[in-house]
């Protein structure tokens, strides 16, 4: 048995959060800035997370565009989260984050987060609602 990792990807920086041991809530991690390669990347994100001990399974965040088809940041997401499937050896779920964003703005808009501190958090806190969402999810 191990945790749940929460992943919002971006080309420059990736937002990480995970579950606490009991896979009761996420939590924010933090946010990375992307390596030269995908396969760098995740070797970083192996390295940063080793503390953590097994994961289990990899939520990542798919952005699909409004109309519910893939565009072309959803397939760089899909192979992303086949080289994060091939490194752990655990199932990735890719799950639907539109308006993600949007919603963590808001709600750090509302806690009177500066734009600074909305962008320092924005993506661990995408990967927390994402991983929030997908626990949630669960619990029906």
């Amino acid at each position: 048995m191990g945790r749940i990792l929460g992943v919002d990807f971006g080309l420059a920086r990736i937002g990480i959060a995970i579950t606490d041991e009991r896979k009761i809530m996420a939590l924010p991690v933090g946010a990375f800035r992307t390596e030269k390669t995908p396969a760098l990347t995740v070797q970083m994100l192996m390295k940063e997370l080793a503390s953590y001990g097994a994961i289990e399974k990899i939520v990542i965040g798919l952005p699909l565009l409004l109309n519910g088809k893939e565009g072309d940041m959803a397939l760089a997401v899909k192979a992303f989260g086949s080289l994060l499937n091939q490194a752990f050896q655990v199932e990735v779920v890719y799950w639907d984050e539109r308006l993600t964003s949007a919603q963590v703005d808001k709600l750090m808009m509302d806690s009177g987060f500066n734009r600074k501190k909305r962008a320092q958090h924005s993506d661990a806190m995408a990967a927390h609602t994402i991983l929030e969402n997908y626990l949630d999810s669960l619990r029906i």
